[in-house]
């Protein structure tokens, strides 16, 4: 791949530890120790600040605002002003200084640094020895915590303790004026809240008129000395002397309160912070603790997987199933999954088709309210995605790009208006939803619907060549979004075709009432006409000779580039290749004809996904985190054993090792979630996308054991693969799957000899 890993943290199996402070890994840190529950998100800074590159990050979902300024463009269908999740209020900010000395990491003098985030309880702690310029060592010592059952909670704590008396002074911020991107703050001021020991800020947006309130109530053995408001800010001071031995903590409690959906309730907003507060109050930080064990170990007992022989892949996969809950666990319908769940500003927050293809296989085989939900984010932005397809001079319904509101936020059209796999993964998912939980009421409610609007929009998107003898799309951007502008991309035409055919299946099917839906979509018997002719006409660039799928109309004259020849210090490519310069060739973005040869596996025999695995994998960059997964779950079925490990350990540890060299701008959330789909589709071998489950475990070599949790028909299922065999528990009802090719009802207790 010519990327290579930068390893500094520690390799732990439930936990991700940094010995020692690397400076110049500050902001990847920043990143990799984040704090999220889906309803807000922390980046792992200094809460004291530090005087290097930083970046200073809380977010709430579906808190969002516009830019400033539209985008010049005279064009219809191009986006002239997006949308973005913004920086918020950072209720975790504080001031402390010793003797007059000022605390920052990069400036003063220290000894045993220590952090640690534990994936068992969301708990981050961060320890050090401060040896002062008056010459005192005071042991410091950092948590913070945000609540996982309780997520409109957090807490903070302080600990000092001091080998001489010294002079502190000490001060706990609220502060709204940080800046968003680092160069402006989208909040307006609102009301401060002072009294009763309980300090608060309330902030609203300027232009999608949103409110955020942070509350705060500090503990400790001290009373402020002097609490000062600013427009945008409350300080609350404390000075004292710390005795010789003498150990103080001091403790945060914070409510934070949003409204995202503009109705400017304050004083509402004001009952609910107080009764945050005083709940939190009641159970302490203790309590909010016992709640987060207990909410990570019930996902455990869902979702985990153990890996034995392999320390690195363990702790890659535990990290990556711990940020999977932290940034989605289904707690409302209007929420869904950044691109940089909520650990950065990169890709504005914006939710990507990613959401679809790779994270919702997590939720679906451990918690179906919350795969459920991920659907209806695009049922109830259905009427953004209608105007959308009116803008792009078609019908029906389609899906953006990327999105924070339901609404197109990408203002480069040649993603925004040319990409239609958006639209297709909202299709496949509503058929990879009900193929595991045949959801009538689902379907009826919300799936058709959905389904026959982006059947109307691939219909009016698409076109007929002029002789009429086969339809297709011309002008589209595939997966590998390094060809633009091309024409019947095998990926969009083949997507598209099984769409068509999924809508008349389910449209056939007497067990379904398909009337409400179809009036609601106006979708008549014209339109089911010409989806069949579609389908039946539908132009897949592929020859039985070599079992090749061309990527797209004209790939195979691109000119040639040896992908491993590029120099490392060339990636991002983004940022070192001009724009035009990467769609010179045929080097590949990511999974593009791989992407549909995996999300249709079953379709396809050994022959196939083998030729063009040996044909695009050389091809491929992996300038994306939708990329190493997907070769790896390939790569293990044509039995490359080798490479399907080495993609994997890439998947797990993207972040962990830093492989892209962005790590720093936030967590891969695509990549966090592919790695699951690498173990479970992969080295064990599922494929879901018939309506028997099937699956084929293997073992690899470096591995002496793995297990796998999943829920499937209500039935807990753990799979614990051997070299010599593959034993199966069911704490439910009994449940057929499809082993190793051969159906078998699994009781209680299945062992299969391998």
């Amino acid at each position: 791949m010519g990327k290579i890993k930068t390893r500094y943290l520690e390799v732990e199996p439930s936990s991700v530890t940094e010995i020692g402070f690397h400076q110049d890994r500050s902001q990847v840190s920043e990143s990799i120790f984040s704090l999220g529950n889906e309803y807000c998100g922390v980046r792992g800074f200094f809460e004291e600040g530090v005087s290097l590159p930083s970046l200073i990050g809380t977010y709430y979902n579906g808190i969002v605002e516009y830019s400033l300024e539209e985008t010049p463009s005279a064009y219809k269908g191009i986006v002239k002003r997006t949308h973005f999740t913004i920086n918020s209020t950072n209720f975790l900010k504080l001031s402390l200084a010793i003797d007059g000395e000022k605390l920052d990491l990069a400036k003063v003098s220290f000894s045993s640094f220590k952090r640690s985030l534990d994936f068992e309880s969301g708990l981050l702690t961060r320890s050090f020895v401060w040896n002062t310029a008056s010459g005192a060592k005071v042991a410091i010592r950092f948590t913070r915590m945000l609540g996982m059952k309780s997520p409109k909670q957090a807490f903070q704590t302080l600990s000092l303790e001091s080998d001489k008396d010294v002079n502190v002074s000490l001060s706990f911020s609220l502060d709204g004026t940080i800046l968003h991107w680092g160069n402006h703050c989208y909040w307006n001021p609102g009301e401060r809240i002072l009294g009763d020991d309980v300090y608060g800020l309330l902030l609203f947006t300027p232009t999608t008129h949103q409110a955020l309130l942070s509350e705060m109530k500090i503990l400790s053995s001290f009373l402020p000395s002097k609490v000062e408001e600013k427009e945008k800010e409350i300080n609350v001071s404390y000075e004292f002397v710390l005795k010789k031995g003498e150990k103080q903590e001091f403790t945060r409690l914070v409510a934070n309160i949003i409204d995202k959906h503009s109705q400017n309730h304050a004083e509402a907003m004001k009952k609910e912070a107080e009764k945050e507060l005083e709940n939190l109050l009641s159970k302490g930080k203790e309590g909010l603790l016992r709640e987060n064990r207990a909410f990570f170990a019930e996902a455990k007992e869902k979702a985990d997987i153990e890996i034995d022989g392999d320390p690195d892949d363990q702790q890659g996969i535990r990290f990556c199933l711990f940020n999977l809950l932290q940034a989605y666990s289904g707690l409302a319908p209007d929420d869904n999954i950044g691109a940089k769940g909520l650990s950065g500003e990169a890709y504005s927050g914006h939710a990507f088709w990613d959401s679809e293809t790779y994270c919702l296989p997590y939720y679906l085989f451990s918690n179906q309210k919350a795969a459920k939900d991920l659907l209806l984010f695009r049922y109830n932005t259905l009427p953004e995605a209608r105007k959308r397809a009116k803008e792009l001079d078609c019908d029906g319904a389609a899906y953006p790009i990327a999105t924070r509101t339901g609404e197109e936020a990408c203002t480069l059209w040649q993603h925004a208006s040319t990409q239609l796999q958006p639209t297709t993964a909202v299709a496949y998912a509503i058929f990879h939803y009900m193929n595991l939980y045949d959801d009538k009421e689902f379907m009826e409610r919300y799936g058709l619907e959905m389904l026959l609007e982006i059947c109307k929009f691939l219909l009016t998107r698409g076109q007929w060549n002029q002789t009429h003898t086969h339809f297709g799309y011309y002008g589209v951007m595939g997966p590998d979004e390094f060809e633009v502008m091309v024409n019947h991309n095998t990926y969009t035409n083949f997507m598209a075709k099984k769409t068509f055919e999924y809508a008349m299946k389910v449209l056939s099917d007497p067990t379904i009432h398909a009337e409400e839906a179809k009036k609601k979509a106006s979708f008549g018997e014209k339109e089911i006409a010409s989806m069949k002719e579609a389908d039946e006409k539908m132009l897949i660039l592929y020859d039985p000779k070599t079992h090749l799928y061309e990527q797209h109309q004209g790939f195979y004259d691109l000119p040639h580039i040896d992908v491993d020849k590029i120099p490392v210090t060339d990636f991002p490519l983004y940022s070192h290749w001009t724009y035009d310069r990467i769609y010179r060739n045929d080097m590949i973005k990511q999974p593009d004809v791989l992407m549909f040869l995996f999300l249709y596996n079953q379709d396809f025999d050994f022959a196939t996904k083998e030729a063009n695995y040996d044909y695009y994998e050389p091809r491929c960059i992996h300038e994306s985190s939708l990329s190493p997964s997907v070769h790896s779950i390939l790569a293990q079925e044509l039995g490359k054993e080798e490479e399907a490990l080495s993609f994997f350990g890439f998947a797990t540890r993207l972040d962990l090792d830093d492989y892209n060299r962005n790590t720093c701008e936030g967590l891969h959330m695509t990549s966090i979630a592919a790695a699951w789909m690498n173990i479970v589709y992969g080295f064990l071998g599922l494929r879901s996308d018939k309506e028997e489950l099937s699956l084929s475990p293997s073992l690899p070599s470096r591995w002496t054991h793995y297990s796998v949790k999943l829920t499937y028909k209500g039935s807990l299922l753990r799979f614990d693969v051997y070299k010599d065999r593959l034993l199966i528990h069911n704490s439910g009802s009994p449940v057929k799957l499809k082993i190793y090719g051969e159906s078998k009802d699994v009781p209680s207790v299945l062992e299969i000899k391998r």
